[in-house]
């Protein structure tokens, strides 16, 4: 079994009250990544889309708007074994994450095809919230690698926003990982 969406920003928010967990970035002083208007990829070591370890950013801030109905942000590995340790406690289940087989076998609901949806990129249109029209506007340098059409959604959009794939799973490709100019 696997969840049909992404873990929330309102759930890990609960995560962290119900269980007074720390999450790494916070406890390390480290922080996360995120989005910064002024910040130019071009000047960074790194040159990728977001300022990063930053004690500003933090799941609870990734740089721009986020409702508890979005994909959290800026969690590690731990903080997720951490919150599934938490939830399998207080449900009396086993949670666990998927292995890296597991989840690729849903991402592509057991079709060998370049994208969940099929061979062509257009599909992705209806089924994932990818770099397009609405996030070439705050990347203007990595405009040509834009997909077409426009989502609404310059950042993440709220979980189950576009078609599940044919397992009946939600954002499976774009949104909360891999939603910028490389992703294909």
């Amino acid at each position: 079994w696997m969840g049909q969406h992404e873990v929330t920003v309102g759930q890990f928010r609960r995560f962290i009250e119900q269980s007074g967990y720390v999450p790494e970035s916070v406890l390390d002083g480290t922080g996360g990544y995120g989005y910064d208007p002024a910040y130019d990829p071009a000047k960074s070591e790194r040159h990728d889309a977001f300022a990063g370890r930053d004690p500003k950013y933090s799941w609870a801030n990734p740089g721009f708007p986020q409702g508890d109905d979005h994909p959290v942000l800026n969690v590690t590995w731990n903080d997720a074994v951490a919150m599934a340790k938490w939830l399998s406690a207080k449900e009396g289940r086993r949670y666990r994450l998927p292995t890296e087989a597991e989840w690729e076998y849903a991402c592509n609901a057991g079709q060998s095809t370049l994208f969940p949806v099929g061979n062509d990129p257009v599909a992705l249109d209806l089924t994932a919230n990818v770099f397009d029209a609405s996030s070439a506007k705050r990347w203007p340098q990595w405009s040509s690698y834009a997909r077409p059409g426009n989502d609404g959604f310059p950042f993440t959009a709220p979980v189950g926003s576009f078609e599940p794939n044919s397992f009946g799973l939600y954002d499976m490709a774009g949104n909360a990982w891999e939603w910028t100019a490389d992703w294909y």
